[in-house]
């Protein structure tokens, strides 16, 4: 174990590794602890040393991703981010489909190949694979070629990754075929068992981009051809929509297969969980109603602080007075585990299809929270507040006027009606036909839940915008008004 201490300092680091060694070129995958006044974070830090007398148009390739100069007696090289490093990375791939275990002082790396690891790397490491890093994230992703997606997790969590368990169980397990394969991982396991997921390896799918970016360009074709003698009805996109909606039923089925393993088992919802959603949704009333009477609307356009306003004066008593019948539904369905941040961004358009991607949950939440299981409805509310976004995004793309608003807000409205009607529909289909409800009437039952956790959903949303992007508060502002009954 290295390690350099000083008492006069707030941040010092202590670090573990391992040596990962392949075809003659060594690596460090370091474990950094930084402990501070704030307490101690641990972060995964691989690293990779190239010199120029060597290797010179590697060491070229790694400037970027340099760390420090480093000497070797009269050799001059970079010591780097192995993320950028080609050879690093099919390392990497290589070790995790020879099952290799690393030693170090504290336990071992572990790289464990997935069922699917053959079938998904082929012969992709047969001929020259070019890194290409994506700088969109906190972690780091490599794409090997145009076959691989290597992820390294930056900011360590104790524990599995939300993203590898899940992805196991869909690949492994369960096999659901809209999901991008999980191929491998490397995992650090201490002297006591305890495991923390350091990076994951999957297969890079083909898309034509997000559903986001396909239903707000689709809504705002519909909206800019309102008036116009060829008008379109926007039928098109909800017909693609209703795939959607079957392919999360289809998730949800998923997810509720009996295998064995405590962490997924399905279990009958009762009437305490209920109760307990109505608590958790009231008290989120509450807070985020607080939070709301704390921010100055001074500066924001007038039609959002006259909502906002609205919504200070009279949300809590409207909503608790929606919350209020709710409190005597009824339990309905399964609780099971669940995607946790269902929306258009983590959906990808493949051809006809779509491929439901990134199932860490919602970031702001605690961990335990994320990987509890819920009723599978609260994803189908998460949808339908994307699509609510998306017709708000469509609308303002098109309308750059008040009086172009005013015109196309009817039609845009009518829209997200009649996409949510077919969404729930086609859901509602699936879903029962897998059993998830035993018949129609306890899916009618539970529709009292999905109103619940739409309101949960809007304040969760107002709540995150408020804290970081209050452009776009007037969505969820607008969201809770119309749910709470005070218009929208």
């Amino acid at each position: 174990m290295a390690g350099e201490v000083d008492p006069g300092k707030h941040i010092w680091l202590r670090s573990d590794q391992g040596e990962l060694t392949d075809g003659g070129e060594q690596y460090l995958l370091t474990l950094a602890d930084a402990h501070g006044t704030a307490g101690t974070a641990r972060y995964f830090v691989p690293l990779s040393i190239a010199f120029e007398e060597r290797d010179e148009e590697r060491t070229r390739q790694l400037g970027a991703a340099a760390v420090a100069k480093v000497r070797q007696q009269a050799s001059v090289g970079l010591l780097a981010d192995a993320m950028a490093d080609e050879s690093f990375c099919r390392a990497v791939v290589r070790s995790i489909g020879g099952a290799r275990v690393l030693k170090t002082e504290e336990g071992s790396i572990r790289f464990t190949p997935g069922a699917t690891f053959v079938a998904v790397v082929g012969d992709a490491l047969d001929n020259a694979t070019p890194v290409h890093r994506l700088t969109v994230s906190s972690n780091s992703i490599s794409l090997l070629g145009d076959r691989l997606f290597l992820k390294s997790y930056r900011r360590l969590q104790a524990g599995e990754s939300l993203e590898l368990e899940m992805g196991r169980f869909l690949t492994d397990v369960v096999r659901f075929p809209n999901c991008v394969p999980v191929a491998g991982s490397v995992e650090f396991v201490d002297r006591k068992g305890a495991v923390t997921t350091l990076a994951l390896l999957q297969a890079q799918v083909t898309n034509q981009g997000d559903a986001w970016a396909f239903v707000v360009d689709e809504v705002a074709r519909m909206l800019e051809s309102v008036g116009s003698a060829n008008v379109s009805n926007g039928d098109g996109v909800i017909e693609r929509l209703k795939v959607l909606a079957q392919r999360v039923a289809e998730l949800h089925v998923a997810l509720a297969q009996p295998t064995g393993d405590a962490a997924f088992d399905p279990e009958p919802v009762v009437a305490s969980d209920a109760s307990g959603w109505i608590e958790t949704v009231t008290h989120d009333v509450t807070l985020t109603l607080e939070q709301l009477a704390r921010h100055d609307f001074a500066s924001a356009p007038a039609p959002v602080a006259a909502l906002a306003a609205r919504v200070k004066l009279g949300g809590a008593a409207a909503l608790r007075n929606v919350l209020g019948p709710l409190s005597g539904m009824s339990a309905a369905g399964l609780k099971t585990r669940l995607h946790g941040d269902l929306h258009l961004g983590q959906v990808l358009l493949q051809r006809d299809d779509f491929l439901i991607i990134d199932f860490e949950g919602e970031p702001q939440r605690p961990l335990s929270e994320r990987r509890a299981k819920h009723s599978a409805l609260r994803d189908v509310a998460g949808m339908l507040r994307s699509l609510d976004y998306a017709r708000h995004a469509a609308l303002n793309q098109v309308a750059k006027t008040p009086p172009e608003m005013e015109r196309l807000v009817g039609p845009s409205r009518e829209w997200l009606q009649r996409a949510r009607d077919a969404f729930v529909a086609t859901y509602r289909q699936v879903a029962l036909a897998g059993g998830l409800y035993a018949r129609d009437g306890e899916f009618d039952a539970a529709l009292g839940a999905l109103r619940l956790f739409e309101i949960e959903k809007a304040l969760y949303e107002l709540r995150y915008e408020l804290n970081n992007r209050p452009e776009w508060v007037g969505v969820p502002l607008a969201g809770i008004a119309e749910l709470a009954g005070l218009g929208s």
